[in-house]
């Protein structure tokens, strides 16, 4: 299969056949990295191993620098073998979000097909649910829930201590590859979001590690999955710190250089 601006790079030979009752995990970048943090620790916990890489044109334009070495941006699919042979699991995760919306169409279009090739019967998508600050109360973040499948929805919300999404918009690929691959597939979709300050909404500094914790502890419980306590909410405190002041040394390097297109810097608005 291949797509006009989508350049696929495989790590490994993998056919539906090499996996057992497989299901999908993904978290692409978005409002406060939520869901991406969430996916990226799960990729680290299970030691998943890279898949295919995809390269698109729709994606910002500019190199990825990491220890000087030079990467395009690319979205991606890992795998973990459940050493158990109980479920296998494709995870998928992205450096940015497509620049427009016949963008974001395409490549969750695109990854959904790439789903059901390896017979995918659930996905499962993580990301951010926004809310006023004054609703933010209580020491764990709420998860709210919405399902491509009423029966499954039903089901998961007696199940967990989760709130039903009653009304909205999730706006970018965590929302719309769940949503085709059940229109074009029938394959069953989940999206999970944990709440978090709305202000994460503005500023592009906000980190909630705690809302992304509450989604990989759940994650751990509903699909028994061999997650370590290596982040946990007694000490996300430490964590936040840690990373603000590594943020902070960043900025004080970037000062030096002068920034060539200032519109780039805006937040992209993506659950």
């Amino acid at each position: 299969m291949t797509e006009s601006g989508i350049r696929i790079i495989k790590h490994a030979n993998l056919s539906k056949e090499d996996l057992t009752n497989p299901i999908c995990i993904l978290g692409m970048p978005g409002i406060a990295d939520i869901g991406k943090f969430a996916l990226d620790s799960l990729i680290g916990q299970l030691d998943a191993k890279n898949f295919m890489d995809f390269i698109f044109d729709d994606y910002p334009a500019g190199a990825i620098v990491d220890d000087s070495l030079l990467s395009a941006p690319k979205a991606e699919i890992l795998v973990w073998k459940d050493p158990e042979g109980i479920r296998d699991i494709l995870l998928i995760t992205a450096d940015a979000q497509s620049l427009t919306p016949k963008g974001i169409y395409r490549i969750s279009n695109f990854l959904a097909e790439i789903i059901q090739q390896y017979d995918i019967k659930l996905i499962i998508a993580l990301g951010a649910y926004p809310l006023n600050n004054r609703k933010l109360n209580q020491k764990i973040p709420k998860i709210y829930v919405s399902s491509t499948n009423r029966n499954l929805l039903e089901k998961f919300l007696l199940d967990n201590n989760c709130e039903k999404i009653q009304k909205g918009v999730i706006i970018g690929a965590n929302g719309l590859i769940p949503t085709l691959a059940k229109a074009r597939f029938n394959i069953d979709g989940l999206v999970l979001l944990a709440e978090t300050d709305n202000i994460a909404m503005i500023n592009e500094d906000v980190t909630d590690l705690k809302a992304s914790i509450t989604l990989l502890e759940l994650i751990k419980k509903s699909f028994t999955l061999p997650i370590k306590k290596k982040y946990s909410l007694e000490n996300i405190d430490d964590i936040t710190k840690n990373l603000q002041n590594k943020r902070e040394e960043l900025e004080k390097d970037l000062d030096t250089f002068q920034l060539i297109d200032a519109e780039d810097k805006r937040k992209s608005l993506y659950i």
